[in-house]
C-alpha cells in the first residue's frame, strides 16, 4: 500500500476519499479524544477499536488530507459514518476499512521509529473485532 506519499484512498461507489495519517492527524486525534500520545499508542495497540475511535480515525484522516492538499473540508463526521456504512461494516475482517487501520498503525510506527520494522509486524493487530 501507498507508503511513498502516505495517502490512503478510500474508494466509495461514486467518490474517492483521500485519507492521510501523520503527525497532524495524530495530534488532532489526541485533542479530539482528550488523550496523551502514549494513550494513543496504547489504543492503537488494542485489537478492538470502539466505534467512536474508528469514526475519528477515518474522519481525521480525511481532514488531514484536506489540510495537506490545501483543500476545503466539506464533509463532517456524519459523512464519515456513511462512508463506513458503505464499506460494509466496522466488524468486517477484511476490506478497505481494515486496510486503512493497518495503514494508520504502520504510519504511526514509521513516525515513531523512523522506518518500518517489517519483522515485528503482526497482521492480527489491526483486526476489527
Amino acid at each position: 500500500f501507498p507508503s511513498h506519499d502516505m495517502v490512503f484512498e478510500l474508494k466509495l461507489n461514486n467518490n474517492t476519499i483521500k485519507l492521510k495519517w501523520g503527525t497532524w492527524a495524530m495530534r488532532e486525534f489526541c485533542v479530539a479524544k482528550g488523550i496523551t500520545i502514549d494513550k494513543y499508542f496504547e489504543l492503537l495497540g488494542n485489537s478492538h477499536y470502539d466505534l467512536d475511535n474508528i469514526i475519528k480515525l477515518v474522519y481525521i484522516g480525511y481532514k488531514s488530507a484536506c489540510v495537506s492538499n490545501k483543500e476545503e473540508i466539506i464533509f463532517d463526521e456524519n459523512d464519515a459514518c456513511d462512508w463506513i456504512d458503505e464499506l460494509g461494516s466496522i466488524f468486517a475482517s477484511e476490506g478497505q476499512l481494515v486496510d486503512y487501520i493497518k495503514y494508520v498503525v504502520s504510519t504511526t510506527i514509521v513516525s515513531v521509529q523512523g522506518k518500518p520494522k517489517e519483522e515485528k509486524k503482526k497482521s492480527n493487530k489491526a483486526k476489527l473485532g
